[in-house]
């Protein structure tokens, strides 16, 4: 299941001013490489703006500048016409990818969703931050993480991550691998803790609870063929001829070539390596199919300061063992949901359907008044 949206709209002079600064986490501010906010403050580089209000930088931008900043990789993107960056009337929802992928596969839903909050939210402004976790994406390059890779280490990168961004998550989003980092997170001590989360399709429960689950989501014969794949990789039309006759779809083959990169430094975009450690991404998936979080779920799902919401694919549920089915009656109602024309990929299977059922939870738990009638 990682971004910045605050403007400079003051003058920045001093130790705490430069704090403040690196709380909002400026996307248009450059962090030198220099100290740590225990140190000298840093040189800022920004742009003179007048004060008051003014639209928030288009697109996604990198939240921490700073290649002295030891930490995972994230982008953001503002919402809100009318935002003021350093306003304290931002709201934030967090998003953690799942397996083998990256932040920037959640751009168009956290875009409709952050625009359609803002929209709807007359007293605030939404910022969207779409993660990298740990052994994928940017965060290969931004920060070298230490084994064991599990999912209470990843979900300790995020905690980390929020901690060195000064970002505060009122809504934290987990697919997949994702969804379970998120429970993770919950069962954290000293963390800020979101107002609720959303565990889209990821099994709360692990492998030892069903032992006849088979291969969950066709993660394992995927891991099997990856395995065999070369560090470098000619072309992508190379990975279509090699991975087309392994019996992988077109759609499934493109999506692993967004994680291929031309190495820094090259002039030509040919050939690519991987955007991720794949040893890393293994262990973090036998972690994932290791754990249960039904525990963490239920207790969740039941608190009313930072509760926990559970959206299952509906071609997923359809495989969901039966004595799965029967322990979602220890859930609230409104605490599972199963989203219809969906698989795995429920954010692009049914994109739609998935943004109106957050938007429609999101509203309840956050108080967002319902838009009057015109």
């Amino acid at each position: 299941m990682l971004t910045g949206g605050v403007g400079v709209g003051c003058r920045v002079d001093g130790l705490s001013h430069f704090k403040r600064l690196c709380k909002l986490v400026s996307p248009w501010c450059q962090l030198s490489a220099s100290a740590s906010l225990a140190s000298a403050a840093p040189t800022l580089t920004a742009p003179v703006v007048p004060p008051g209000r003014r639209p928030p930088p288009a697109g996604w931008t990198p939240v921490l500048h700073s290649h002295d900043v030891k930490t995972i990789a994230a982008q953001a993107q503002q919402f809100g016409t009318d935002a003021t960056f350093w306003s304290e009337h931002t709201r934030t929802i967090a998003i953690l990818h799942g397996l083998f992928g990256s932040g920037r596969n959640w751009r168009s839903v956290g875009s409709a969703l952050g625009k359609a909050l803002a929209e709807r939210d007359t007293q605030h402004s939404w910022r969207v931050v779409l993660v990298d976790q740990r052994c994928h994406g940017a965060s290969t390059q931004a920060y070298d993480a230490p084994a064991p890779h599990t999912l209470d280490a990843s979900a300790e990168d995020v905690a980390d991550f929020f901690e060195k961004s000064g970002i505060e998550p009122d809504i934290l989003l987990g697919h997949s691998l994702g969804g379970k980092v998120a429970l993770a997170y919950l069962d954290g001590d000293k963390r800020v803790m979101p107002k609720c989360t959303f565990v889209l399709d990821s099994a709360p429960f692990s492998k030892h609870d069903c032992p006849d689950l088979g291969d969950l989501h066709g993660t394992f014969s995927t891991l099997n063929v990856l395995r065999e794949l070369p560090d470098v990789v000619p072309s992508r039309k190379w990975l279509h001829d090699t991975l087309a006759p392994r019996g992988m779809s077109v759609d499934l083959i493109n999506w692993l070539g967004t994680n291929l990169v031309a190495p820094e430094g090259q002039g030509s975009p040919e050939p690519m390596v991987w955007q991720w450690n794949f040893a890393g991404c293994e262990s973090l998936f036998q972690s994932y199919v290791d754990t249960c979080h039904w525990e963490t779920l239920t207790r969740s799902a039941n608190s009313s300061d930072a509760s926990a919401e559970l959206v299952i694919a509906q071609r997923t549920f359809d495989d969901w063992p039966a004595n799965q089915k029967a322990r979602l009656s220890s859930l609230p109602s409104h605490a599972h949901h199963v989203l219809p024309k969906s698989g795995h990929w429920l954010h692009v299977d049914n994109p739609k359907g998935l943004v109106e059922l957050l938007m429609a939870r999101i509203c309840d738990k956050m108080s967002i008044p319902a838009i009057p009638p015109s």
